[in-house]
């Protein structure tokens, strides 16, 4: 079974989707998903992701006040 991935793990191009972390692209979403699993590290992964949901909280935060 393959983990879902959410809407903003791809940027929609054109018929294409692009890699998050770095200039590749893929016909579909699993091309892009399979890429990252082989060509980053996990550790390139979960920085990503900790600095877009800090960033995420950072926006929330400065919206409220």
């Amino acid at each position: 079974m393959q983990p879902t991935m959410s809407a903003s793990a791809t940027d929609r191009d054109e018929a294409s989707y692009a890699c998050p972390l770095c200039d590749h692209s893929g016909e579909t979403a699993t091309d892009v998903y399979v890429h990252l699993q082989v060509s980053h590290r996990k550790s390139e992964i979960s920085e990503a992701l900790i600095e877009a949901i800090t960033d995420d909280r950072t926006r929330s935060e400065l919206a409220e006040q």
